[in-house]
């Protein structure tokens, strides 16, 4: 069957995001950094050190270090936070979760996207391009992290798109360790191409089996990952 290509409906207006808080502002600020790569498991977060850093006070980051550890993403220690690790098998179940809610997401995402939403998953999918041609690591994890975002907000369940990157963001490590392999980084530039075609042409159900495929291609990318970990441990043993 010939598909055939549907416009997006008109941009609808929106409201302004409400003004965020300082525990707002530190709170996303560490997230942003999180998903960047730029705090590891090796570093800890300390309430004072952050908040001279940042030049607030203390209390708001102790609240958005706490609401870190709320959500799993950190763990609590005698002398400030760290990135709470996970086990193989806590990331084999949390990407089985991620199979089953993702591509209906996605789906719910395509029938609602708006003209800005595709035109900002257009753009990230060409800087992913670009980025993985000049083989700009960090570029190329901005513009999938923008690709991604774009299109969790496009989803119409606040609810599930809240769960979904929460799922994302506590396998963050995962995505940070593969997308530094090029053959990785080439397997993930397929399905944001797959994605966004499938977005363009309001394909539902292509949308659906890329975010699948997605995802099976993250777990293979993260076992194949952790196999070579092991073989150059016991290689050095």
């Amino acid at each position: 069957m010939t598909r055939t290509a549907r416009k997006p409906g008109p941009t609808a207006a929106r409201p302004q995001p409400p003004k965020l808080n300082i525990r707002e502002k530190v709170y996303h600020h560490l997230r942003s950094r999180m998903r960047q790569g730029e705090i590891g498991l090796a570093d800890r977060l300390v309430d004072h050190e952050i908040a001279a850093s940042l030049s607030v006070s203390r209390m708001p980051v102790r609240e958005a270090l706490l609401q870190l550890k709320h959500e799993g993403l950190l763990e609590g220690t005698s002398r400030g936070f760290v990135l709470r690790r996970f086990t193989p098998a806590d990331i084999a179940q949390m990407f089985e979760v991620r199979l089953l809610l993702e591509p209906a997401a996605a789906a719910s995402a395509c029938e609602s996207a708006t003209l800005e939403g595709l035109a900002i998953m257009s753009q990230a999918t060409e800087a992913s391009i670009k980025a993985h041609e000049s083989n700009d690591i960090i570029g190329y994890m901005e513009a999938n992290d923008l690709f991604r975002t774009t299109w969790i907000s496009q989803v119409p369940n606040r609810h599930l798109a809240s769960m979904i990157t929460r799922l994302a963001d506590h396998v963050e490590a995962v995505r940070l360790a593969t997308l530094r392999n090029p053959k990785f980084r080439e397997w993930s530039l397929t399905s944001t191409r797959k994605i966004t075609e499938a977005f363009m042409d309001k394909d539902v159900e292509a949308v659906q089996e890329s975010v699948r495929f997605n995802l099976r291609k993250a777990v293979a990318a993260y076992y194949a990952t952790q196999d070579s970990l092991i073989e150059q441990q016991n290689n050095s043993a």
